[in-house]
């Protein structure tokens, strides 16, 4: 579906928008039937490991000054969680292998399968990292949009219109 997305009614100004109050008023109604709750509660399936990573997260997303995270996200954090809790182990096994090498040939498959899960988890991991706001990109996004938006207003006072 292309098109411009529908402005927010918070930020609707009625003669601007030639919307009556009637309309503002219903957009409201329906944003607000849209709203999730933002308490996160770290699934009962998770592995041990990954219940570690989801408190870990947690904590660092309460140091953040924007809420960015809501009950929608609860399948996406636990997806980055257990992610990182394969790559862990699988990094774990590697380390416990990399010194019997030359030793035991059996170790060199174990290597070998141990470094694929590490590619793979490492990919998975960067992507939802991204989409989480937990890498340098993902948070850049966040305040990009933070800054369009000062820009706005700080243009919209300074010409009295929206640009």
């Amino acid at each position: 579906m292309q098109g411009r997305k529908p402005t927010p009614a918070k930020l609707i100004n009625a003669s601007d928008f030639k919307k009556s109050e009637d309309e503002i008023l219903e957009r409201q109604d329906i944003e607000n039937s849209l709203l999730t709750a933002s308490k996160l509660r770290c699934p009962t399936k998770l592995s041990k490991e990954a219940k570690r990573e989801w408190k870990r997260l947690m904590e660092l997303y309460k140091t953040m000054d924007a809420r960015i995270l809501c009950d929608l996200d609860t399948q996406l954090i636990s997806m980055f969680c257990e992610a990182t809790a394969i790559y862990k182990k699988a990094q774990e096994t590697w380390v416990k292998y990399e010194s019997v090498i030359a030793t035991n040939p059996e170790a060199q498959r174990i290597l070998d399968k141990c470094i694929s899960v590490m590619n793979q988890q490492s990919s998975n991991i960067r992507g939802l990292s991204e989409q989480l706001c937990l890498s340098p990109i993902g948070r850049a996004r966040m305040g990009l949009n933070a800054v369009k938006k000062e820009k706005k207003d700080e243009l919209s006072q300074l010409f009295g219109e929206d640009e």
